[in-house]
This record gives C-alpha cells, sequence and structure tokens, in this order.
C-alpha cells in the first residue's frame, strides 16, 4: 500500500532527529572546554553555557565530573548558593579515583567553602588542607591563594590574627603573582581587618590606604570605607566614623556588606544615645541578609532600645532571638579550631616522613611478606592446579563459543547466498562457466564486501572476535590476500570459492598456506586450522 500524504515524510523526520541528537551530544566536549576557558575571564558566559547543560545528558562520567566542578566554579565566582552537593560530590569522587590532583584541590576548595558558609568550620579545614597539601608544590598560585585567603577567614573568625594575617599575605602575594587586582585589594582588606580586631588601629589604617591606592570600582571604594569607618568605631572615633558610615552606607555592596553597615550605624548611634536611630538602622539591617552574628548584634541592640524605652513586650521577643543565636553561636564556637586542626595535620604529615614510621612500615611489610611465602608455599601446588584446570575449562568454553558464533555466521552465510543463487536459478542455467564465476564473485562481494577491504576488515572483525585485527598486530608481515583467506577459511567457504576468488590455482593456493604457516612461525600447513581456531579464541 503506496504512503501518502505526511506520512511519507515520517522517516525522513525520524532521521533528522536522530541527526541533530547525535550532534548535540557530540558537542558536549566543546561546550565544557569553552567553559573552562572562559571560568576566570568570563564566568558570567560560562556559567550561561553551563545552565543550558545538564549532568544527565553526559554518556562519561569524566564529562559529568568536569560539568560538577565548572558549574561550581561558575557559581562560586557569581558569588551565589554551592548548589547541588550531590554533583560536588560526584566530582570529587570521580578525580580522588583518577588521581586528577588539580580538580581534585579545586573539588575540595569549593566543599571547604561550601562547609565554611554553613558555618562548619572542621569540616571546611579538613578540605582546605587536603586540598592544600595536593598542590602545595606546584605554581598553582590563583588556587593557592584561595586556599590560603580561606584558611586564614576561618582562623580570623576564631580570633587567631596572627594565624588568620600570615595566611591572607600568603594568599595577598600569590594574587598579586598573576595581577588579579581584585583579590589581591581584598587580602589587604582582610589583613587590615586581622589588625584592627586585634586593637591594632594604626596598622590596620596603614594597610587601607595602602589598598586605597589599588582602588578600581566603586563597590571596591566602599568596601574600604566600610573597612575604614569599622576600624575608626572600634578605635572609639566616633566622629570619623559617623563621617565615612555615611559616606559607605549608600555605596555598591556585595553579599551581606549593606546588612554589616548598618549594623555598625546602630550600634554608633546606639553608643551615642540616639535610641532611635540605633532601632531604625538595626531593623533595617535585616532586610539585607546579616549572616548569624550580625543578626545577634542587631537583637542586642534592639534589646537595650525597647528597655530604653520601656516596651517590655519587644524587649522580651528580642532577648529571646538574641539568646537562641548566642547559644547556637556558642556551638558554633565549640568547634576545633581551625590553628589545631593545622598543626594536628602537620604534625602527621611530618610524622609520616619519620625514620620510626619507615621502621614500622619495613617490619610490617617483613612479617607481611613472612606469612605470605610460608601460605604461598604451602598452597602453591593446590593453586597451580586449580588455576590450571579453570584456564583449560575457561579454554574450552571460549574456543566452542567462538565456534558456535562462527558456525552460525557460516551457515547464515552459507543459507543467504543459496537464496540468493535459487533466485538465479533460470539465469545460471543457460549461463557459461566464466559467466558462472563472475555471478559468484558478485554474490561473495555483495554478501562480504571482498572489493571493499576496509569494509571487510570490519566485517570480520565484528564476526570473527577482532581476528583482523588481530593478525595485522602480531604478524604485520601477513598480506591482504593471506589476511582475507584466513578469515574466508574460518568461514568455511569451500577450497574451490577460495581459488575462484583470488584466480588462483591449487598450488598457488598452496603455496599462500606455506607462506603463511612461516610467517605465523608454525612447523606446517597442517597447524593452521589450530592455530586459527585458538586465535579467534583469545580476547
Amino acid at each position: 500500500m503506496k504512503k501518502t500524504g505526511v506520512f511519507k515524510y515520517i522517516p525522513y523526520w525520524l532521521i533528522t532527529l536522530i541527526c541533530i541528537n547525535w550532534y548535540s551530544c557530540s558537542l558536549m566536549p566543546d561546550k565544557l572546554k569553552t567553559a573552562e576557558q572562559l571560568i576566570e575571564a568570563s564566568p558570567d558566559s560560562a556559567l550561561r553555557i553551563l545552565q543550558q547543560l545538564s549532568p544527565r545528558e553526559f554518556s562519561f562520567e569524566a564529562d559529568k565530573a568536569l560539568y560538577g566542578l565548572l558549574l561550581f566554579r561558575a557559581l562560586d565566582k557569581k558569588l551565589l548558593p554551592l548548589k547541588p552537593d550531590s554533583l560536588l560530590s560526584f566530582s570529587l569522587n570521580y578525580y580522588q579515583r583518577h588521581h586528577d590532583k588539580v580538580r581534585l584541590a579545586y573539588c575540595l576548595l569549593y566543599k571547604g567553602r561550601s562547609d565554611k558558609y554553613a558555618l562548619r568550620y572542621d569540616d571546611a579545614m579538613d578540605s582546605y588542607l587536603k586540598a592544600y597539601d595536593l598542590i602545595q608544590y606546584g605554581n598553582y598560585f590563583l588556587l593557592l591563594g584561595r586556599i590560603n585567603s580561606d584558611i586564614g577567614d576561618i582562623h580570623n573568625i576564631q580570633k587567631d590574627y596572627t594565624l588568620a594575617r600570615k595566611k591572607y599575605k600568603l594568599a595577598y602575594q600569590y594574587f598579586t603573582k598573576l595581577k588579579l587586582q581584585s583579590l589581591a585589594f581584598n587580602s589587604l582588606l582582610d589583613i587590615g581587618r586581622t589588625y584592627h580586631t586585634a586593637k591594632e588601629y594604626h596598622t590596620a589604617q596603614h594597610y587601607y590606604r595602602t589598598a586605597f591606592r589599588q582602588v578600581c570600582d566603586s563597590i571596591q571604594y566602599g568596601a574600604l570605607l566600610q573597612e575604614i569607618a569599622i576600624n575608626h568605631y572600634e578605635n572609639k572615633q566616633y566622629d570619623s566614623a559617623l563621617l565615612y558610615f555615611r559616606k559607605v552606607i549608600s555605596y555598591p555592596y556585595i553579599l551581606n556588606n549593606r546588612a554589616i553597615r548598618y549594623y555598625y550605624v546602630a550600634d554608633l548611634f546606639s553608643d551615642l544615645q540616639q535610641i532611635d536611630s540605633a532601632g531604625y538602622y538595626a531593623k533595617r539591617s535585616f532586610s539585607y541578609n546579616p549572616d548569624i552574628r550580625t543578626r545577634r548584634e542587631c537583637y542586642r541592640i534592639l534589646t537595650n532600645v525597647a528597655y530604653t524605652t520601656g516596651d517590655k513586650k519587644m524587649m522580651s521577643v528580642y532577648m529571646n532571638r538574641y539568646v537562641e543565636i548566642s547559644d547556637s553561636l556558642r556551638k558554633i564556637d565549640a568547634q576545633t579550631k581551625g590553628s589545631v586542626l593545622e598543626t594536628m595535620h602537620e604534625t602527621r604529615q611530618k610524622f609520616s616522613n619519620t625514620k620510626l614510621e619507615r621502621f614500622y612500615l619495613f617490619g610490617l611489610l617483613l612479617l607481611f611478606v613472612t606469612i605470605g611465602c610460608f601460605i604461598f608455599i604451602l598452597t602453591r601446588k593446590k593453586i597451580q592446579k586449580e588455576k590450571l584446570r579453570i584456564e583449560e575449562i575457561h579454554q574450552q568454553q571460549k574456543i566452542m563459543i567462538r565456534k558456535e558464533v562462527v558456525d552460525k555466521q557460516r551457515k547464515a552465510l552459507s543459507k543467504r547466498m543459496e537464496e540468493i543463487k535459487a533466485t538465479q536459478a533460470k539465469e545460471r542455467k543457460n549461463s557459461s562457466s566464466a559467466m558462472k564465476d563472475a555471478m559468484d564473485r558478485e554474490l561473495y562481494n555483495q554478501l562480504l564486501h571482498l572489493n571493499d577491504v576496509e569494509y571487510f576488515d570490519r566485517e570480520m572483525d565484528v564476526l570473527l572476535n577482532n581476528m583482523v585485527s588481530k593478525l595485522k598486530n602480531r604478524y604485520p608481515s601477513i598480506t591482504d590476500k593471506e589476511k582475507t583467506w584466513c578469515c574466508l577459511h574460518l568461514l568455511c567457504v569451500p577450497s574451490t570459492d577460495i581459488l575462484m576468488l583470488f584466480n588462483y590455482k591449487v598450488d598457488s593456493l598452496n603455496k599462500m598456506k606455506q607462506r603463511l604457516a612461516q610467517k605465523v612461525q608454525l612447523n606446517g600447513v597442517a597447524e593452521i586450522d589450530n592455530f586459527l581456531n585458538e586465535l579467534l579464541s583469545q580476547e
């Protein structure tokens, strides 16, 4: 029945869809490569490319692992939440298995940042220290700078200001080597912050003046003004602090810097006994996603404001929230300090290189070798016998399986030839011997593509367990005709047909077999059958 209307175009539509799908799949690694090249210079473009992809579309684990790593790098560059955790875990596990140190270090960096943002400083330090061990002896300055900067953040939060300052200075050196102005500028602010939190206000101001000469945009200028204002406030220079806070309050900001500015302005007005203004700015701070410590301090200010104004109801509400957050912070602050974890990690690293550990390892190795040799001697004969028996069984099974497969292919080939010959019976009846030979050659070429060497080789590799590839790789001196004969022989093509296909006489074919036996290092032609069957069964 003839197809009519749109139905006759269905096959073409299907082929087009398959081609489009194949083409899009083939582009996946290229898109990942492009995203990786753009990740530092143009994270917006990289993120757009990555968001157009899905991890389910990747056929290979390597592509999926790279996708997860690049996505987290792009999210981190754009200061977006590092989600989902499962994708990063997949990438981390993959690079652990494949010993890709640099990419594993990046995964550990983002795992550490995810834990740091969640206030799990123990876990964060563990990830950072592992990442540092992987790349500490390479020229991975960007990665080393980021790891040191993040470790410095944890030390600073935990009031280990000297250690924090050391890490920030290392980060500044790495970023300066790479001429990364923005990251180097932030490191200067971090160093200054360690001084003003340690009440070394003049030294902090020195670093802020240095940073002032490197300001490039309004966000950096606002961040610098914020640190200068806080430094004046902590030094109880309220007039100067108020002057800078008034300047910075409306400047562009990132993350929760606006919330921090409002909190400090509120605290400043509280110290100046301007209660209404203190309450106003403390409440405004909650509109800009303050961190847990800023929230607690804002509730402290609001509690004092409510107490001063006699609002006992709100004072109770604010006090309860202040206490709840304080309880949470006590649990966070009760974590093992990063300095302790770092010291323990360094101690373990040093101990692993001591002579004592090598001595113990040598002793254990000697003990295991002795026990192993004893067990090996006792069980050697039994294992060898069992191994030989199993190998023999496996070899026989392989040979049988391969023979069955080849036998099926041979029968299918024979059946197909008989079917075609049956359709040509009338024509063959009236044909000469030469014409019949020509028809047979055409038939074999139609079924086995003998004239197309590459196609024939691929087909024989599929049918005969990579027979052509094995012959080519192991016996490079074998000619194409000898290789073709081996395949036809295994397919049980009659000798008369082989003579016809090769245009050989019997003597010529025998000489070819003798040359083949010599090339594969056999004692004679009689051994060729066993040789080919054994080669067929091998992997």
